[in-house]
C-alpha cells in the first residue's frame, strides 16, 4: 500500500518566501515520530518519499525514527509545491476541461506505479499537493477552508485483484 500524506504541522507562513522555508513546530516534529510509531506497529514502513522542501523531509526523517527502522528519506522534486508552475492556480480550469498538467499526471504515476510489495510506502507532500490529487483522482474539490487537507492528513492507494483503489476521508474509490 502507498500513502500520501502532507507534512506535519509547521510554523504559520506570513510570507511568500515561507512558503518554502517554514520548518516543523516542536510538536510537529513530536506528531510526525509518534506516527510513525504507531504506525510501524500496524505496517512495516518501506520507502518514504519526500518533497525536497525541509518541513516534508523532516516529517519523513521523524516518521523513520519513530518507527525505529532507519528508512531513508528521498527527495523527491515533483512532491514540491504545485504552484511554482500554476498549477494549482489553475485547478478550476483542470477540472472543467479535463486536461491536466505533466506534473500531476506524473505524481499519479509515482504514486500508483510505485510497488509497495508487503510494506506500506509513503510520499510526503504539501496540501496544495493533496488537494490537487483528491481532484485529479477522485474528482474532488477540497479547496474550501473547511475542506482543506490537514496535517499528516493521508490519501491510501493499493491494488485489489488488479483493480486500482484510493482511499481519501474514509471513501473508497476505484480509478
Amino acid at each position: 500500500m502507498n500513502v500520501m500524506i502532507r507534512h506535519s504541522n509547521r510554523f504559520p507562513i506570513t510570507s511568500d518566501e515561507e512558503v518554502f522555508t517554514a520548518q516543523l513546530t516542536p510538536e510537529g516534529e513530536k506528531l510526525a515520530f509518534t506516527y510513525g510509531a504507531w504506525i510501524n506497529r500496524k505496517f512495516d514502513i518501506g520507502k518514504i518519499f519526500s518533497s525536497p522542501i525541509e518541513r516534508c523531509l523532516e516529517t519523513g526523517r521523524q516518521l523513520s525514527k519513530g518507527a525505529g527502522n532507519g528508512r531513508l528519506v528521498l527527495p523527491e522534486p515533483i512532491l514540491s509545491h504545485p504552484n511554482e508552475n500554476g498549477e494549482y492556480d489553475a485547478l478550476d480550469e483542470y477540472l472543467e476541461t479535463g486536461v491536466w498538467p505533466d506534473r500531476i499526471t506524473q505524481i499519479k504515476k509515482l504514486f500508483i506505479s510505485t510497488n509497495p510489495g508487503s510494506k506500506l510506502n509513503f510520499f510526503v507532500t504539501h496540501d496544495t499537493v493533496l488537494a490537487l490529487m483528491a481532484a485529479y483522482l477522485l474528482k474532488m474539490d477540497i479547496r474550501a477552508p473547511k475542506d482543506w487537507p490537514r496535517f499528516l492528513e493521508p490519501m491510501f492507494f493499493w491494488k485489489d485483484q488488479e483493480k486500482k483503489m484510493v482511499s481519501f476521508r474514509g471513501n473508497d474509490f476505484l480509478i
